[in-house]
């Protein structure tokens, strides 16, 4: 099925939502991402660490229960800068959407999986075709990596919004055959054993920026020294979680409510593959776009359209 027709909600709702406009006070940014999605976690550190304070900017973060909510909630100017995905980011410019991408998070789908059940009778990716796979919402990640799984499987596949929190009941009830898991989800399935990996996309990807800062062009024009401030504050916290494991798997486990264990599969999977400064490259998101050529979108915005290196690579300071 086209993406556009998986997506008519979603193109609503940003149609529809830039014209709600509106002004905030310039001496707050918000920031918004999925709050239980590892690449996300900066925020919190950076909270902690005081790095925003210390940067001198004002950040109100906003959990979003998936990425395309926080992508709704930009274009109706609720967020100003999102972790979102490159593909998500093309739906909504051709919407009339103005953002933009202002630095990398993961360069690689690290830690992301299509996930079944552990008795499941599916053995390997072929076996996808034609099943349904939960994910968290249309236009999100999740919906595009199940729309690469189906590729590789030779064949179409249901893929089903479920919620990111309803990803794993589905799953084991058995409302669906599969799951697209992102991390910490990732980990706690498999190391439980109540899931097993079928397909393995940090191996199986080229890099592809699986999750990339957004910033709206208002944002950028009008507070272009703002956002520089939040992004500082972000890659500086990167830094500091990636140098500092014992205190960061404590922060992954109080965050999350994993266990050690899993806090540190968290840690050495997700965490010590963030970007540290930012830097991103033309190559890595056209191979991101390569998703939504898949999903039948022919008028994807061209790669160098989608990003700016006005704001990085980041010089990150100390807490």
């Amino acid at each position: 099925m086209m993406l556009t027709k998986h997506l008519g909600a979603l193109a609503l709702l940003i149609s529809t939502s830039i014209l709600a406009g509106g002004a905030h006070a310039d001496d707050v940014i918000r920031v918004g991402g999925s709050s239980n999605y590892g690449p996300v976690l900066p925020v919190t550190a950076a909270q902690e660490l005081k790095l925003f304070d210390k940067v001198g900017v004002k950040v109100q973060f906003t959990g979003f229960p998936g990425g395309a909510a926080g992508m709704e909630a930009l274009a109706a100017n609720e967020a100003d800068i999102i972790n979102f995905f490159p593909p998500g980011l093309a739906l909504a410019k051709r919407r009339g959407v103005k953002a933009t991408i202002v630095g990398a998070g993961s360069l690689t789908p690290h830690g992301w999986a299509v996930v079944v059940k552990k008795d499941s009778p599916l053995k390997d990716a072929k076996d996808l075709a034609g099943k349904k796979i939960g994910v968290s919402a249309s236009g999100s990640t999740t919906d595009f990596f199940a729309l690469w799984a189906g590729n590789e499987a030779g064949g179409a596949v249901n893929r089903i919004p479920v919620g990111g929190p309803g990803l794993l009941p589905n799953l084991l009830s058995g409302n669906v055959d599969a799951i697209i898991a992102y991390p910490p989800l990732s980990y706690k399935v498999l190391l439980a054993g109540t899931g097993r990996s079928l397909v393995d996309f940090g191996q199986a990807m080229p890099a592809n920026v699986p999750d990339v800062w957004v910033a709206s062009d208002a944002m950028i024009e009008k507070n272009p020294d703002g956002v520089q401030k939040v992004l500082v504050a972000l890659y500086s916290a990167v830094a500091y979680m990636q140098g500092h494991p014992d205190w960061t798997i404590k922060l992954i486990e109080k965050h999350f409510g994993l266990s050690p264990e899993i806090a540190k599969q968290e840690y050495e999977n997700t965490i010590k593959g963030l970007s540290v400064d930012g830097a991103i490259k033309g190559e890595w998101v056209e191979e991101s776009l390569k998703l939504a050529k898949l999903a039948g979108m022919s008028d994807v915005p061209p790669a160098n359209e989608l990003f700016t290196d006005r704001f990085v690579p980041i010089k990150v300071v100390e807490p």
